[in-house]
């Protein structure tokens, strides 16, 4: 869930960097094409769908040298602050070494859940930021007000789309080896 703070011009990571220090009233922010965005409190549906996802995902991570992160891990193309987008995806998975800043530049699974109010970013700006990134296998887009997956995977060099919509449904990142049912992501939600 997001929602546009007013500002005059594009800026970069830098100057996002300051802004947010100089701020330290513990709002969540992003920056989405070089525009600053605030973060608004999510639903308990949006959180119910986030843990029934990532709690086992980050299980399953652990044990392959892979760490999964919850809405907290920035996501940026590069180490270069100038640049214009450091989104933070609510689920996101690396794999590698250890790290211990507070961005990432080597995602493999990026995890959107979708409302109403953050839909359009979501399915446009952010999608097309993270098809940008070498790095990423997988990206998935969950909706909220409905059972619907819309899962990218880089296939050869180019993207393919499945959408996802019976509890019966595979889920599968290949690239991560992992496997879960649409089911399970939606359990214990009026969702269906």
């Amino acid at each position: 869930m997001a929602e546009a703070v007013e500002q005059e011009r594009r800026i970069t990571l830098a100057e996002f960097e300051q802004r947010v220090a100089a701020a330290a009233d513990g709002r969540r922010l992003e920056l989405v094409d070089g525009r600053i965005v605030m973060m608004s409190n999510p639903t308990e549906t949006h959180e119910q769908i986030v843990s029934n996802l990532g709690a086992p995902l980050k299980l399953a991570m652990d044990g392959r040298n892979c760490r999964t992160y919850l809405g907290g891990m920035r996501v940026q193309a590069n180490d270069d602050l100038g640049r214009f987008d450091g989104c933070r995806p609510d689920i996101v998975v690396r794999c590698g070494p250890r790290g211990d800043r507070t961005w990432i530049t080597d995602p493999v699974v990026v995890v959107e859940v979708l409302s109403p109010s953050t839909m359009d970013v979501d399915r446009g700006r952010k999608l097309w930021f993270y098809k940008s990134l070498a790095s990423v296998s997988h990206i998935l887009l969950i909706y909220t007000d409905q059972m619907r997956v819309e899962h990218y995977r880089r296939t050869d060099g180019d993207w393919s789309m499945e959408v996802l919509t019976r509890p019966g449904d595979d889920l599968v990142l290949d690239a991560v080896a992992y496997r879960i049912d649409l089911g399970r992501i939606y359990f214990d939600l009026p969702i269906g």
